[in-house]
């Protein structure tokens, strides 16, 4: 599977689908996975559904992974869903398919 159609590109950044997984036991990106409106990133984390916790868990989460303050993620939609439409500022196409690279493996065609 490719990334292609994975994000879009944004004035300061891109938008991407996540399917969040949570309560797992390990943080990682699962993968690309096709959904009903297309592809999404899934990605697991430890903490709950609960009071927000795993909204935050997530930003912070990708923070890390795309080397970016958490001010720069937002969740644009799906607050209470796991699948969520996230803004991210400050990341070029080229460092996400680098970051997705050597996470995935996947081709970036």
């Amino acid at each position: 599977m490719t990334i292609e159609g994975l994000f879009a590109t944004t004035k300061s950044g891109i938008e991407l689908t996540i399917h969040l997984i949570p309560g797992a036991k390990k943080e990682q990106i699962l993968g690309i996975i096709e959904t009903e409106k297309g592809k999404a990133l899934k990605i697991s984390i430890h903490e709950k559904p609960t009071e927000n916790k795993a909204n935050e868990a997530l930003i912070k989460f990708l923070a890390e992974k795309f080397d970016i303050p958490k001010s720069n993620i937002s969740i644009k939609r799906g607050l209470k869903s796991r699948d969520k439409r996230i803004s991210v500022d400050g990341i070029t196409v080229e460092k996400m398919h680098k970051i997705l690279w050597d996470y995935l493996k996947f081709d970036i065609g």
